[in-house]
């Protein structure tokens, strides 16, 4: 045997005329860990695990558990540059020539299960598809009546402030 995963973090190393003992190894924010423990140097097999299990412990504490989620990270396969949101384009074949654009918005639920919805840029138009897959991937919604309304609301608010901002005020007092 050369080597076996113990635990989380921990590697024992096993070979025959060389080196017997566990390896520690983290990794945090693309700064990489990695200490050996031998046997030798630490008397047993048992003191060098015991060993590495607190320098693990000591590193953990130091530098914080890894975050394994992908929920807010951009990979290089990003279309739009924007975290769960990508192009969706396809082709009717029920009808020549008939082609369509869609964002579609997806994300993890807490049961582990995917939430998904996409909007049509012939049908909402292409700015506001974006909004709609931007708000659905935000609040993790898949109510589509629900996201419109939202985004109704939001463009009539946005549009009373701009009529405000476009007001001339009053800055005479009426004195002479």
């Amino acid at each position: 045997m050369a080597t076996k995963t113990i635990s989380t973090g921990i590697t024992r190393f096993d070979y025959e005329h060389l080196s017997k003992g566990f390896m520690v190894r983290i990794c945090r924010k693309g700064k990489h860990i990695n200490e050996f423990f031998s046997d030798s140097r630490f008397g047993s097999r048992s003191k060098a695990r015991h060993a590495a299990e607190q320098r693990y412990q000591e590193l953990i504490e130091e530098h914080g558990p890894a975050n394994m989620s992908m929920k807010d990270k951009l990979t290089k396969r990003n279309t739009t540059g924007l975290v769960g949101i990508h192009i969706v384009h396809g082709i009717d074949n029920r009808w020549p020539g008939c082609e369509y654009w869609a964002y579609c918005a997806s994300w993890v639920n807490e049961d582990r299960t995917r939430g998904k919805i996409s909007f049509s840029w012939n049908k909402y138009g292409e700015k506001d598809a974006l909004e709609l897959a931007m708000m659905a991937r935000k609040h993790e919604i898949t109510d589509r009546q629900k996201l419109v309304n939202m985004l109704e609301r939001r463009k009539a608010s946005q549009k009373k402030s701009k009529a405000a901002k476009r007001r001339p005020r009053n800055t005479s007092t009426g004195r002479k």
